[in-house]
């Protein structure tokens, strides 16, 4: 069983780069953005219990997909520290049931291309990040430079990168 989390700010590739690293290797995937619009239409985003609720979609879904015994999966994320960490605690307590090494890649890319990801049209109808000056708010807001405490985090700047080159750079670093 293999699994792969991809995390950094929105708009960097991490969903399309984790569709085409599923692809190649026949695994599944699960990008947290499901998640969070779950959670936003039952809890509401930032009201009392949406992490819980959220960290609660997730796990289930990785146990099923776990007791499924499908042979990898691929979840991307948006990990900012402190926020994020209850989240990861209830990760990492899964992989440890399970006894599950997982690879850790943190995806960035450079400000201008950034924006030129996020305004694009294939972000056009969703929920997503799609101006440069929300971008911007967002990425004033939360610091995604930290890497996940406790984990050997693979860093990939994909700016001059599409998205198989990325995935096959990716694949060069996970344990098999």
């Amino acid at each position: 069983m293999k699994f792969v989390m991809i995390y950094g700010p929105s708009g960097v590739g991490k969903e399309s780069v984790g569709r085409e690293l599923a692809r190649r290797n026949s695994w599944n995937i699960f990008p947290q953005h499901l998640a969070f619009d779950i959670s936003c239409a039952v809890v509401g985003f930032g009201n009392n219990g949406f992490e819980k609720y959220q960290r609660n979609i997730c796990l289930d879904a990785f146990r099923a997909l776990i007791e499924k015994n499908v042979s990898g999966i691929v979840f991307t994320f948006c990990y900012v520290s402190p926020a994020s960490n209850y989240f990861i605690d209830g990760l990492f307590a899964l992989l440890k049931e399970f006894e599950i090494k997982a690879d850790f890649i943190r995806l960035s890319c450079d400000f201008d291309k950034h924006v030129l990801r996020v305004t694009s049209e294939k972000r056009k109808n969703t929920n997503k990040i799609q101006s440069k000056e929300y971008l911007e708010d967002y990425l004033n807001r939360f610091d995604f430079s930290v890497d996940i405490a406790g984990v050997e985090t693979f860093h990939l700047n994909n700016t001059e990168l599409n998205i198989q080159e990325s995935a096959a750079e990716i694949e060069k670093h996970i344990v098999t």
